[in-house]
């Protein structure tokens, strides 16, 4: 930086004066050139320009306390929050340079009990009928952490004066969907890997696109045509009975492997909702007009009706001689026998000895009149709560945003370099559709708010290819009233 200066400072002689201003950085052509306010330094001049992000963390020392909670375990996604030492592994070590550094800046231990998602649930649901303070925080999928949520036994975390929930280390616009008025009992961001896993993704394999002549789905989605229809005709054209024994199963080659649970990643996608709010920021159940039934219809015809599970969709529980596969209807297409493969992004881990060049998008719209993608994030994204039996939330939001602010760099750097480690992966295609994966997340409300009877007889009617579903449906509406009714009476406090 010095010589930097001496030579700018030598310019400044030999050229002509060029003064120039502007309220924003990069508009200036010319170099900068040294300040010549007398109370800036030299050290300040070299300053990250991040670090104004981070100036204002709220700070303490808190005597070695020890910060304990439980998280749970997955069987696809990330979620450790400690690790016991550095190994080289990016992730594992971006975690261990985090704690420390929080712990000796915060002069505290952390305390990670690490046990099955049912036990979380139990062991909070325990402390805190005894009144236990025992556990500061703690994670679990969103389908568990949410029921504490709409049964009072979670903190407001906008009334947490040491949480601040606008900086980037937080996911703020996935919080403001699940932020009821304004009330909101759960927290998401960069401090916990289990939440971006659980974004439903689209992966394909180029190797068989190109044998095929096929669109790459990566053009599409620029293009703003990735759309079901697109999906169903390069699905059908890919699908062959390899063995020519006239029965489609684990032999051949499909359009697309998948689970039931996609079906509501294609709904979302489709721009489609169960519940809304209405003008005064409640919400409440959506009347489910002729769009919706469009959509629903026609996702039943591409995945789930007979003629597709029977032709070109490998389906987890219909299709037959899968299990000859590790894993299944993933060793599918991890074996090259499908096209598509249509899950959570946390799932891209099992796909590391993968021989074909594959690539990832997001799920298609509904057609080439929707606006933007959608981005389904399960039920299973894990949450953080604070307990009301927290007895110093001040102190835990402290920690909590400290942890989070230190994920923001290495941690979340690490992540996705390690989704995208593969030998056959386009890096440049596949971070920026990764990053179109994250940036266009939205929970299912129906999730979150335990409001389950039309979303239930919606996928059990979809997973039977049932096209007609408006009568199931209509069957169901007294019932999801009135629990979305009870959910927002405690939620809200009535």
């Amino acid at each position: 930086m010095k010589k930097i200066l001496a030579i700018l400072l030598a310019l400044a002689l030999l050229l002509p004066a060029v003064t120039s201003c502007s309220e924003k950085p990069g508009d200036v052509d010319t170099p900068a050139s040294p300040s010549t306010d007398p109370t800036v330094t030299p050290a300040e001049e070299e300053e990250d320009p991040t670090a104004a992000l981070y100036a204002d963390l709220p700070t303490g020392d808190y005597g070695g306390f020890t910060f304990a909670f439980l998280n749970n375990i997955s069987n696809f996604a990330y979620t450790l929050m400690s690790a016991e030492e550095l190994t080289g592994e990016g992730i594992n070590d971006a975690i261990f340079n985090r704690n420390h550094k929080v712990e000796d800046a915060l002069n505290i231990v952390i305390d990670e009990n690490l046990v099955g998602y049912s036990e979380v649930t139990s062991g909070m649901n325990a402390a805190i009928a005894a009144g236990d303070d025992a556990y500061a925080c703690f994670w679990n999928e969103a389908g568990f952490v949410s029921s504490f949520g709409t049964s009072g036994k979670l903190l407001n975390v906008n009334e947490i004066s040491t949480l601040n929930l606008s900086k980037p280390w937080w996911e703020g616009d996935a919080m403001s969907e699940i932020q009821i008025l304004d009330k909101l009992y759960y927290l998401v961001g960069d401090i916990h890997l289990m939440f971006k896993e659980s974004f439903w993704m689209c992966g394909y394999n180029r190797t068989i696109l190109d044998q095929n002549q096929l669109a790459n789905p990566y053009d599409l989605v620029k293009e703003g045509t990735w759309t079901i229809d697109r999906m169903k005709e390069q699905m059908e054209t890919v699908s062959q009975d390899l063995n020519g024994d006239g029965t489609m199963d684990g032999n051949d080659r499909f359009g697309a492997t998948c689970y039931s649970g996609c079906f509501h990643a294609f709904y979302m996608a489709a721009d489609e909702v169960l519940i809304t709010r209405n003008a005064e920021g409640i919400p409440e159940n959506v009347t489910l007009g002729d769009r919706f039934y469009s959509v629903y219809e026609k996702i039943v015809n591409t995945i789930f009706s007979a003629d597709a599970v029977n032709h070109y969709v490998c389906m987890d529980g219909k299709t037959q001689n899968i299990s000859q596969y590790q894993d299944g209807w993933h060793g599918v297409f991890l074996s090259g026998h499908a096209l598509f493969y249509l899950e959570p992004i946390g799932s891209l881990k099992k796909l590391r000895e993968m021989n074909d060049e594959f690539g990832i998008v997001p799920f298609p719209k509904y057609d080439d009149a929707q606006k933007n993608y959608v981005t389904y994030i399960a039920t299973y994204a894990a949450m953080c709560g604070i307990p009301i039996t927290n007895t110093d939330p001040e102190r835990t939001g402290t920690i909590l945003e400290n942890l989070c602010a230190e994920s923001h760099g290495n941690l979340r750097q690490a992540y996705v370099d390690t989704t995208l480690n593969f030998k056959y992966i386009r890096d440049e295609e596949s971070k920026e559709m990764l990053d179109l994966i994250l940036s266009t997340g939205r929970f299912n409300l129906c999730d979150l708010l335990g409001v389950s009877a039309i979303k239930d007889a919606l996928a059990s009617s979809a997973s039977s290819g049932v096209t007609e579903v408006s009568s199931a449906v209509a069957k169901m509406e007294k019932v999801a009233n009135k629990t979305l009714d009870k959910a927002l009476s405690v939620i809200l406090g009535d």
